[in-house]
């Protein structure tokens, strides 16, 4: 029972990040929402909001990184599977009415700078993306510092265009720049 009441207050904390942000979530609304007892939160996270938030991003990133590596799997290149990764973004936007974005963002962008176990945390996230980006564009013949370097435009590229459209309300920053990369990670590395 605890390790479930443990999961819902992940869960709850997860979703509040992605829709406004670390600043913005109190602890009241995350138990409220989690329908946990009092006293649970302070069990299971004794380091309090910001150990909750680090757990939360740590799950967010977890997720975010098996979809990742699924949707390179399913697709041939590394270009189709960027474009396909940028696609999922459009289409959750839009079903969400642009009220998710990525909680690795919002909390790097709201407590990171004077938190440091949600600095280590999105930290983490965003090298492990840029990781397994990496590895792939590698697996394609790519020299392992432009692989590192054309993977790190990318997550930037996703992170920056998830804040543009939520800002603009418009997935055309998405579009647009999926378009951009596709063609940028279609040319083929010379040997």
């Amino acid at each position: 029972m605890a390790s479930d009441t443990r999961d819902r207050l992940i869960r709850s904390t997860s979703r509040l990040l992605r829709t406004q942000g670390y600043a913005a979530t109190g602890l009241n609304q995350v138990m409220a929402e989690a329908e946990a007892p009092r006293g649970s939160m302070y069990f299971h996270f004794p380091g309090g909001k910001v150990e909750l938030a680090g757990a939360a991003v740590d799950r967010f990133a977890e997720r975010s990184t098996a979809r990742m590596r699924k949707i390179l799997a399913e697709h041939d290149t590394v270009a189709d599977a960027v474009a396909a990764i940028f696609d999922s973004y459009v289409e959750h936007l839009e079903r969400t009415g642009y009220a998710e974005g990525c909680a690795v963002a919002s909390v790097a962008l709201d407590a990171a700078s004077t938190h440091p176990l949600l600095a280590e945390a999105t930290g983490r996230a965003l090298r492990t993306w840029t990781g397994v980006l990496a590895e792939a564009l590698e697996a394609e013949g790519r020299e392992p510092a432009v692989a590192h370097g054309l993977a790190t435009v990318v997550i930037a590229a996703i992170e920056g265009t998830v804040v543009m459209a939520r800002g603009e309300q418009s997935t055309e920053p998405i579009v647009t720049t999926r378009d951009v990369l596709r063609t940028m990670l279609a040319q083929r590395p010379s040997r």
